[in-house]
Formats: structure tokens, C-alpha cells, sequence
């Protein structure tokens, strides 16, 4: 009869991370930590020195503030000022009343001109008499006529026609000279001036 041995020494299984799995992983997390620890240091020191530079910027502008508040003088109203202004509106306003004076004289004068002027043209007769010099002087108020006419008889006539006229109305010539020339014309010189009261004199 055979004997059969059944029984075997069974070996134990290790189960787990071997010794150097385990090494390297350590050094692994190590270096993780390493990395992660300067990184760390790094954003710390950024973060510093940007909080450093923000500090100096504020307390440079506290300084140019305080410096600025200290230099700083309040500025004070002039006593004399509101005087000055007064006599510089009242010197503007003479100024503008000046002017509107002389538009009103300038108005007065160019209308002095051109109304004694049309009147003028408009009277005068066809033929025989002839004006070589009209003198309008102070705005119209004083007038001079001087010319030739072919016949005595229409010089009153002439002047019958520009007292019609408004223009010429109430006006008296007071200085009147006639005298004849070579060619056996009828010289003749008019003047008369019209005083602030509408009166006439030479």
C-alpha cells in the first residue's frame, strides 16, 4: 500500500506597497510639498512687496497733500474790488451812451445830406439855370447854393419851388448875392442856416 502526502506548506502572500513603492511615494508627496510650499512663498512675497509699494504710494500722496494743505492760503475778497466794478460799469455804461450818441448824430447827419440833396433835384428846373456848387454843412443845417441862370426871372422862381418843398420849408435865405458875368450870365449865391428852433439866419 502507497502512502500519498496531501499536505503542502502553502507560502504567505504579502499584500500592500513594497518598500520602495513606498519610498517613492514619499518622495513624490515630499516634492509635491516642496513645490507647493515655494510656490506658495512666492505669491506671499509678490503680494508683499505690492502691498509695500502701495503703502509708499499712499503715504507719498499724504505727504503731497499735507504739503499741499499747508502751502495752501485762502484766497480773500478784495475790499476794493466791488468799487472798481461799480466804476467800471459806470464807465461802460457812459461808453455805450456815447456810442448811441454818435449813431444818433451819424444817423442825423446822413440824413441831412440826402434829404436836402434829393429835395434839390427834385425842384430844380429843366433849362436855364444851373447850380455849380451845393455846400451842406452841419448836418444839413446850413446850405449854400451857387450858379448861373440865363434868365433873373427864374431864380425866385426857383427858390418859390424849394420852399414848397418839406425839406425846404420855412427856410429863408438870408444871404443872397447876384452879380453878372462875362458871357452875360446871371451869377447868384444863396446861403441861410437853420437854427435848433427851425429859425433862419445867415
Amino acid at each position: 500500500m502507497q502512502n500519498i502526502n496531501l499536505y503542502q506548506v502553502e507560502q504567505k502572500r504579502r499584500s500592500g506597497p513594497r518598500p520602495k513603492q513606498m519610498v517613492l511615494g514619499w518622495i513624490v508627496l515630499f516634492t509635491l510639498l516642496l513645490v507647493h510650499g515655494a510656490w506658495q512663498g512666492w505669491q506671499l512675497q509678490r503680494a508683499t512687496t505690492l502691498a509695500s509699494a502701495a503703502q509708499a504710494r499712499a503715504q507719498n500722496l499724504q505727504d503731497q497733500l499735507s504739503a499741499l494743505q499747508a502751502s495752501f492760503v485762502e484766497p480773500q475778497l478784495d475790499p476794493q474790488l466791488p468799487l472798481q466794478l461799480a466804476q467800471q460799469e459806470r464807465s461802460n455804461l457812459q461808453l455805450q451812451r456815447l456810442v448811441a450818441h454818435l449813431q444818433l448824430l451819424t444817423q442825423q447827419q446822413s440824413a441831412g445830406f440826402v434829404a436836402p440833396l434829393a429835395a434839390l433835384s427834385e425842384r430844380h428846373p429843366p433849362n436855364g439855370l444851373w447850380l455849380s456848387e451845393i455846400a451842406l454843412r452841419d448836418g444839413g443845417s446850413t446850405l449854400s447854393l451857387q450858379g448861373v441862370t440865363q434868365d433873373q426871372q427864374l431864380l425866385p422862381l426857383y427858390l418859390q419851388s424849394l420852399g414848397v418843398s418839406p425839406v425846404f420849408r420855412g427856410r429863408e435865405f438870408a444871404r443872397f448875392e447876384l452879380q453878372r458875368n462875362d458871357a452875360g450870365l446871371l451869377g447868384f449865391r444863396l446861403s441861410s442856416r437853420l437854427d435848433e428852433e427851425g429859425k433862419t439866419g445867415e
